[in-house]
């Protein structure tokens, strides 16, 4: 049996035109090939100098280091978290 499902690389590129610059704060960007999508951007994050009607390219890339990092902190505390609950129902109450 062979898995029909098409597989989708790490990263993915899409365009977009900023619309507009809100109080150079946000960015509202026009996403896609017909630019269907808006999305808000804060301002800081677009490139020096960009402005309304630029054309951006916008590329999306797995952080796989990152979320294995992420994953590893919420482990500990977990782990952490269940050595507490485990200890302190071990606990006697005197009453």
């Amino acid at each position: 049996m062979t898995d029909d499902t098409p597989k989708r690389a790490p990263s993915s590129k899409t365009r977009g035109v900023i619309d507009r610059i809100e109080d150079n704060e946000m960015a509202v960007v026009l996403v896609g090939d017909d630019e269907g999508i808006s999305i808000d951007v804060p301002a800081s994050l677009l490139p020096k100098g960009a402005s309304d009607g630029d054309h951006l390219t916008i590329t999306f890339t797995l952080d796989k280091e990152s979320r294995a990092e992420a994953e590893d902190r919420v482990k500990a505390i977990q782990e952490r978290l269940t050595k507490k609950s485990s200890a302190a129902n071990k606990k006697e109450i005197k009453l």
